[in-house]
């Protein structure tokens, strides 16, 4: 029995319509998806601190840290990265380069010692959220705003 053509002309819409909904799809995925940033910060290490005692990136940031002495030798170390470097007496500059990881807290040490307050000597690396992760959390944050300004408060527990 033959198959009508109103039915192939709909089943060929149907059709058309599916694949013009995977490909917007997609490409609505890939924009979702910003391009991994360049970071570059400029830190000095001297006794006994790393200065900005804070750095802060996104998750999947190519990151260098140019590092120089402000007076003895130094080290620089993030052990969960596997990276460090010595940084000399006189102001040259080191470069550390690394991708930043998953999200977290990286402890910024000093690796060479340096003195009395060496183990004071630490700075942080920030590694926020990337990619959907990223946009999920913003768009947990905007609901957040949303129902504070009609009146749930402060009070996150009251949101969950």
């Amino acid at each position: 029995m033959p198959i009508p053509t109103g039915y192939r002309r709909i089943t060929g819409a149907v059709a058309g319509v599916a694949a013009a909904a995977v490909v917007a799809g997609s490409a609505w995925m890939r924009a979702e998806v910003p391009a991994p940033r360049i970071v570059t910060v400029e830190m000095t290490a001297k006794r006994f601190g790393f200065l900005p005692e804070q750095v802060e990136v996104v998750e999947g940031d190519s990151v260098t840290i140019n590092v120089r002495s402000a007076d003895g030798t130094h080290g620089i170390e993030i052990a969960k990265l596997k990276v460090k470097q010595v940084i000399p007496r006189g102001g040259a500059a080191v470069a550390l380069s690394f991708t930043a990881p998953a999200p977290g807290r990286y402890a910024i040490t000093c690796s060479e010692y340096c003195g009395r307050g060496h183990d004071d000597m630490k700075s942080v690396l920030v590694v926020a959220p990337g990619g959907r992760e990223r946009a999920a959390t913003r768009a947990a944050e905007r609901t957040v705003r949303r129902r504070s300004e009609r009146g749930a408060g402060n009070d996150w527990r009251r949101l969950l």
